[in-house]
């Protein structure tokens, strides 16, 4: 093969490669998702009745459009609904809690996992949500009795 054939060959290996999405969210996901429903870490402690721990409802999971997340320190507060966006490698939202903006991440970590990274104010916290079968922290959070 002639030094000019090569060249051509090389650079048409290397064009296909590429694809006209470049880095776009969208059309470079396809290799993960997230079931839809509950997931959580929030628990109640059995001497003291106080829930801790963090949940989120993807409704849709990782093609939903909006989540909702309460934070549970003691007892479990406002549920915030936010509009989701879909990543590379997962979801993110933001909200603001009192004077600053929490920005968190949700990627997938197993069949039934998820990892939610933000930064609550003590430093960015990465911690496992497992998939629950129904709201714990969300139900507490809207006066509701938690799911069993």
């Amino acid at each position: 093969m002639r030094p000019r054939h090569i060249r051509t060959v090389a650079v048409l290996i290397l064009l296909g490669g590429c694809s006209a999405g470049g880095d776009d969210p969208a059309a470079s996901a396809d290799g993960w998702s997230i079931a839809p429903g509950f997931y959580s870490n929030v628990a109640q402690g059995a001497d003291n009745g106080e829930y801790r721990g963090v949940e989120v409802h993807l409704a849709e999971g990782s093609e939903s459009k909006t989540i909702e997340i309460v934070r549970c320190d003691g007892w479990c507060g406002q549920v915030e609904r936010q509009p989701l966006r879909r990543g590379l490698n997962g979801v993110s939202f933001a909200f603001v809690a009192g004077e600053r903006t929490v920005d968190v991440a949700i990627t997938p970590d197993g069949a039934d996992t998820v990892e939610l990274t933000a930064d609550w104010g003590d430093g960015v916290v990465s911690q496992p949500l497992k998939r629950v079968a129904g709201p714990v922290g969300l139900a507490a959070a809207r006066g509701a009795p938690p799911a069993e």
